[in-house]
């Protein structure tokens, strides 16, 4: 007797778990200008705008900004004001007058649509570099990172060089993984006569008015003596390290030198950003202002009126000087904001 058929039921795979969103590179306008925007699955997103100085113009963690605009790109590409992340080259901050001599070169600054003054009528933040003077060489994105990569070319238009008489080309990268934007640049000469490299990065914090609860913590570090100006008088104190409290109206600036530790933390709104200085800064600045509702960082790799000094890094033919940094963005948990308030 044949035995009856059996009847197999149909396997039922197990459930899959849902792909981890991916990362993304994409194009939109902000302010009237093009900008890039890199995301990270963890929903970290910054946005650059190649056409005014590479700026980072949002840096968003879960729809949430966490860098402040001040008068947005506009302001940035007509005036020089900086706002969100901007790259202040090839000299950050200000000069003490409108000559200097570095690496054997003299410099009388002209008056140029290139530069831009302080309340003291004095060269602020290098040399203008809107327009299409910035280069996308790259960008792109993949499963783990989103990137930008960009060059500005800086040997070729004589009214920078009338500037800055320096002929180099500054590399950029950009990639945002997890909840950090790391960025990394290189300086190439591409001429014999070394390169004085005295650039940085300022980075606007944002934090809310009227509550404006802040706080920030400083590493160890060497305090840079400056006059009210922000020119450094030549002399140094120590620092320990410290936790500031910044509440509404209160004012902090100091620029230093740093230590092993190389982190910058601040926490507003139960929110915090890192600024870590990875590789080439050696020098960071701290400000906050009664009337602007953030919190501004800055990292250096060279003090304030370095090129008049004649104080600084170089980068020669065959030898680029090269620097990194990174944001490492996040959210407090419930006690610990209550805890900050």
């Amino acid at each position: 007797m044949t035995p009856p058929a059996v009847l197999e039921r149909p396997s039922i795979a197990p459930p899959q778990p849902a792909p981890a969103p991916a990362c993304s590179r994409t194009l939109a306008m902000h302010d009237d200008y093009e900008v890039v925007t890199l995301r990270s699955a963890d929903g970290l997103e910054a946005s650059f705008a190649p056409r005014v100085g590479m700026a980072c113009c949002s840096l968003r963690l879960g729809g949430t900004e966490l860098l402040g605009a001040r008068h947005g790109l506009a302001a940035y590409a007509s005036c020089g004001i900086t706002m969100g992340l901007s790259l202040m080259h090839p000299w950050t901050n200000r000069l003490s007058a409108w000559r200097y001599t570095a690496s054997g070169t003299t410099v009388r600054l002209p008056v140029s649509p290139l530069l831009h003054t302080d309340r003291w009528g004095l060269p602020l933040n290098g040399v203008q570099s809107s327009g299409h003077a910035w280069r996308v060489e790259d960008s792109g994105a993949g499963a783990r990172s989103a990137w930008l990569e960009a060059t500005l070319p800086f040997d070729r238009d004589r009214r920078q060089l009338a500037l800055f008489p320096f002929p180099h080309r500054l590399h950029l990268r950009a990639e945002v993984s997890g909840r950090t934007l790391s960025i990394a640049t290189e300086i190439e000469a591409t001429g014999d006569v070394p390169v004085p490299v005295c650039f940085g990065y300022r980075v606007y914090v944002r934090r809310e008015l009227p509550r404006a609860h802040a706080e920030i913590a400083l590493p160890a570090r060497r305090r840079v003596v400056t006059d009210r100006r922000l020119i450094p008088t030549g002399a140094t104190e120590p620092r320990a390290a410290q936790t500031c409290r910044l509440d509404a109206g209160d004012e902090l600036q100091e620029v230093f030198e740093l230590g092993p530790e190389r982190r910058l933390t601040v926490v507003a709104d139960a929110r915090q950003l890192t600024l870590e200085s990875l590789a080439g800064f050696p020098l960071a600045q701290v400000r906050t202002l009664k009337a602007e509702p953030h919190v501004m960082l800055e990292a250096m790799t060279a003090e304030p009126d370095a090129l008049s000094r004649d104080r600084f890094p170089v980068a020669t033919a065959g030898r680029p000087y090269r620097a990194a940094l990174r944001l490492a963005a996040g959210n407090l948990a419930p006690e610990q904001a209550r805890c900050a308030a």
